[in-house]
């Protein structure tokens, strides 16, 4: 088989069968490892008003994801009431799930509103969703969030 057959084979695959790291997660990880919120600890967000670091030494798994915590008091909280101090949208953008799209965070751009963690991937989406009406925003988001559930059972 020449090299230019092969290359066309190899990208036709790649085309019809995509790499699975794609699928969609219910929890947002990195490609390559199943750690949620890229490391940071979760309940540190509410209990400290900070975006922390976590560590391997203090950890949880939940729904398919490692989570780290900066300490035992932060892991314990989060292990006690895993969806009170997890993110919505499994830790994906809410300002992309708000307009229908899955999209990767940074956690240092995130709110808390009515008791509820929310990530973004950059600044001008928070502040689209704090200028547009967070209420809306997050009518949105859960239309979205419901039916990337249901798709994905």
């Amino acid at each position: 088989m020449s090299l230019k057959i092969l290359r066309y084979v190899l990208v036709t695959f790649l085309i019809l069968f995509p790499l699975s790291a794609s699928a969609f997660e219910e929890i947002n990880t990195g490609y390559f490892n199943s750690l949620a919120l890229q490391g940071y600890d979760s309940s540190g967000y509410f209990t400290d008003g900070t975006a922390k670091k976590g560590t391997k030494t203090f950890s949880f798994q939940w729904k398919g994801a490692k989570w780290q915590f900066a300490d035992v008091k932060s892991r314990d909280l989060f292990a006690a009431n895993p969806d009170k101090y997890s993110p919505q949208y499994g830790g994906h953008c809410s300002n992309q799930m708000s307009l229908g799209n899955l999209s990767d965070i940074d956690p240092g751009v995130w709110l808390i509103n009515e008791g509820k963690l929310y990530f973004f991937g950059h600044q001008i989406g928070k502040d689209r969703w704090e200028s547009t009406g967070i209420a809306a925003r997050i009518e949105d988001a859960d239309r979205h969030w419901k039916t990337y559930l249901l798709e994905n059972k």
